[in-house]
């Protein structure tokens, strides 16, 4: 599997490449692929959402943080600076086809990564993505093309969770959010957290799914 850091990159940037290696993951042109980044200020709508879910748009107005109505599944979230963004673009059809099987993989993965850097983190059979403490700090949005997956998953780290009390996250009234800095007090180097969770992932897709080439670059 590649990993590809994008440093941090506006979302429309962010998905022209990602459908570059979708793309190119359909024809078998390159192998499985991890695209790890982080967003400038955007809110995005999945196929399930609503506008009236952005409860205070002026709030985003008035900072010039664009509304964007996405292809993936789910409802809306924010992303920023600071929230750990993570895009496998992967070959189901090569493994195992089965999408609640890799939602729960994702979950999972990211429960351990969070685990790892001191922070509790949980699941629930009903409600998708990772909790802690009862608040949400990792939201699962996807989408499949060929049974290869596209966009994942987004983990609140040092980003201000503050814009998501202007909206109901996943287009529910009743999720608060919090991040890995609310709950443990100190900022974290993504530099080093974009290592746990790409390490993490890589270790745990092996022993989910088994045999996979392990290689790094910058750039696809």
């Amino acid at each position: 599997m590649d990993i590809c850091d994008l440093g941090v990159v506006g979302y429309e940037e962010a998905l022209r490449f990602q459908m570059k290696v979708l793309n190119k993951r359909i024809k078998k042109e390159i192998p499985d692929t991890l695209i790890v980044l982080e967003h400038y200020p955007v809110v995005t709508l999945g196929r399930l959402s609503e506008e009236e879910s952005i409860i205070d748009r002026p709030f985003f107005e008035e900072r010039g943080i664009p509304v964007i109505r996405t292809r993936r599944g789910g409802y809306l979230t924010y992303h920023a600076p600071g929230q750990l963004v993570m895009y496998p673009v992967m070959d189901l059809s090569e493994k195992r086809r089965d999408i609640a099987f890799f939602i729960d993989f994702l979950e999972k993965t990211v429960m351990a990564s969070l685990n790892e850097l001191g922070v509790p983190a949980t699941r629930f059979r009903h409600k998708r993505g990772v909790w802690s403490r009862g608040k949400k700090i990792a939201f699962i949005g996807l989408a499949l093309k060929r049974w290869v997956t596209f966009h994942g998953v987004a983990i609140n780290i040092n980003n201000d969770v503050t814009p998501f009390s202007h909206m109901h996250p996943c287009g529910r009234c009743d999720i608060r959010v919090t991040s890995t800095r609310h709950l443990t007090g100190q900022e974290l180097d993504m530099t080093a957290v974009k290592k746990v969770f790409s390490d993490r992932f890589i270790e745990d897709m092996d022993f989910e799914y088994g045999g996979l080439r392990i290689a790094t670059e910058e750039k696809v």
